[in-house]
C-alpha cells in the first residue's frame, strides 16, 4: 500500500479523533463558562442586596436622640443625607366600670417623611392618619410641616405649620415617649396636645439651655368651651389670621437625664369675629423631668387665663354652667421606675411600673353670673405597667379611677421605627 492510499485511510480516523478532541474541549469550555456565570450572579445577587440595604438605611436611618425639640422618630431628618422616613402606629382598647361602652380604636398611624437639602437647609413632615378611617370619625391630617434653616452649629429657623412648644407631649407624642396608655388630661384640655399652627420661629441652643421661640396664628375662641381650649385649635387648615400669638420655652438641660424649664404663649382669640372682644389668651406651664438608672419621673403645671368670656359666652350661646374658664388650671405628677435591669441586668428590655396623680379645673374663675360645673373640677389618678421588649415597640396596661366619670382599663400598643 503506498502512502497516498495510506493517508486516505488514516484520514477519517485523524479526523474522528479532532472532533472528538474538539468536542470535549468545548464541553469544558461550556462547563468553565457556566461556573463563572454561576459564580457572577452569585456576586451580582450580593451586590444588589448590599446596595439596597445602604439605600434603605439611607432612608430610614437608625432612631437616635430626640433633636431641636422634637421625638426620635421626628427628628431623624437632623441625621439624614436626602431623603428620610420614620413613623408610628397606635392603638387603644378602654374597657369602662359604668355603662359606657368599651371601645377598640386604632387611634393613629403616622409617617414622617424628611428631606435634607444640604448643610443649611431640611424640611420635615408628620402625616397623621387618625381611627384607621378618614370617614366618619376619623381623618388624615398633616401635623407639621415645616423648612428649617441652619443658621450656625446651634441656632436654626423654622417656618410653616409647626407643633407649638409647650408642656412634654405636644413635641414628644410618640407612644414610647410616655409611660401612660393615654395622655395626660392637662395636656389634653389645657395645653390642647397635638396641638399646632402656621407660623415661624428660632430654634436653638445657649450654654446649658435649650430655646423656641415661635410667632404663631392664635387660637379661634369661638371654640373653646367648658372643657378646656382644645376647640379653638385652627391646625393651619384656613385658620382666621387676624390674631397671633408668641410662644417662648427654654429648658434647662445641662445635666444628662434631667429637664426643667418653662414656656409661655400670649395672644388674642377673638379673629375679628362678631360679637367678640379681644379674648386674649394667656397660658403658663412649668415643667420637669429626671430620667436616670431606672427612675422615670415627671411633673407639669400649667395655669391659663382667657379674657371677654362674657362676650363669647353669649356669642356661642353657652347656659349659667356652660361657661369658657376665665382661669383654667392643671397639673400632675409621675413616678415609674424599670425593674427589668434588677430581674435581668443583661435584658434590653425595661418593665416600669408606674403611678400618675393628676388634677385638672377647666373653670377655676368664670365670669358673674355664671357657676362653674363640678364636673369640670376633678383628680384622676392612673396606676399602670409600662413593657418595652424593644425600644421601638411598647405595650401599657393602666387602670385610671377619676373622679367625676366612669373609671377604666386601658391596654394600648405602640411602636416607633
Amino acid at each position: 500500500m503506498n502512502h497516498g492510499t495510506m493517508l486516505r485511510a488514516l484520514l477519517p480516523l485523524v479526523l474522528l479523533a479532532g472532533g472528538a478532541l474538539a468536542q470535549d474541549d468545548l464541553k469544558d469550555r461550556v462547563e468553565k463558562l457556566e461556573t463563572e456565570n454561576r459564580e457572577l450572579l452569585r456576586r451580582f445577587d450580593a451586590l444588589a442586596e448590599h446596595q439596597e440595604t445602604l439605600e434603605l438605611g439611607e432612608l430610614v436611618p437608625e432612631l437616635g436622640d430626640g433633636e431641636k425639640g422634637l421625638a426620635p422618630a421626628a427628628s431623624k431628618v437632623y441625621r439624614a443625607d436626602g431623603l428620610s422616613i420614620g413613623g408610628y402606629g397606635e392603638a387603644l382598647y378602654q374597657n369602662y366600670a359604668g355603662n359606657k361602652t368599651d371601645t377598640a380604636d386604632f387611634l393613629r398611624a403616622v409617617l414622617y417623611f424628611g428631606y435634607r437639602f444640604d448643610e443649611s437647609w431640611l424640611f420635615n413632615s408628620e402625616i397623621e392618619f387618625e381611627h384607621a378611617s378618614t370617614g366618619e370619625g376619623g381623618e388624615a391630617s398633616v401635623e407639621f410641616a415645616y423648612l428649617e434653616h441652619a443658621c450656625g452649629e446651634d441656632t436654626s429657623v423654622r417656618a410653616g405649620l409647626l407643633l407649638v412648644p409647650m408642656g412634654f407631649l405636644n413635641e414628644l407624642h410618640e407612644p414610647t415617649t410616655f409611660l401612660g396608655a393615654t395622655r395626660p388630661e392637662t395636656e389634653s384640655r389645657i395645653l390642647p396636645t397635638t396641638w399646632r399652627e402656621l407660623g415661624a420661629g428660632v430654634v436653638g441652643e445657649a450654654g446649658p439651655w435649650s430655646y423656641r421661640v415661635t410667632a404663631v396664628t392664635g387660637f379661634d375662641g369661638e371654640g373653646f368651651s367648658q372643657a378646656g381650649l382644645r376647640g379653638g385649635r385652627q391646625k393651619g387648615s384656613r385658620a382666621k389670621a387676624e390674631d397671633f400669638a408668641l410662644v417662648a420655652r427654654a429648658d434647662w438641660v445641662d445635666t444628662p437625664g434631667v429637664l426643667a424649664g418653662a414656656s409661655v404663649y400670649h395672644g388674642d382669640s377673638g379673629q375679628e369675629t362678631a360679637g367678640l372682644g379681644d379674648t386674649a389668651t394667656t397660658i403658663v406651664e412649668l415643667h420637669g423631668e429626671v430620667r436616670t438608672g431606672g427612675l422615670w419621673a415627671r411633673c407639669l403645671v400649667a395655669m391659663a387665663s382667657v379674657d371677654d368670656v362674657a362676650e363669647l359666652n353669649a356669642a356661642n350661646g353657652y347656659g349659667p354652667t356652660e361657661s369658657v374658664g376665665e382661669e383654667l388650671s392643671g397639673g400632675y405628677v409621675e413616678l415609674g421606675y424599670d425593674l427589668m435591669r434588677h430581674l435581668d441586668e443583661s435584658s434590653t428590655s425595661s418593665l416600669t411600673p408606674f403611678l400618675r396623680y393628676e388634677r385638672i379645673d377647666t373653670q377655676a374663675e368664670v365670669p358673674s353670673g355664671f357657676t362653674a360645673a363640678a364636673a369640670n373640677d376633678f383628680d384622676v389618678v392612673t396606676v399602670g405597667l409600662n413593657w418595652k421588649p424593644i425600644d421601638r415597640i411598647v405595650l401599657k396596661l393602666d387602670y385610671q379611677d377619676f373622679e367625676v366619670a366612669e373609671d377604666r382599663v386601658n391596654l394600648s400598643i405602640g411602636c416607633v421605627f
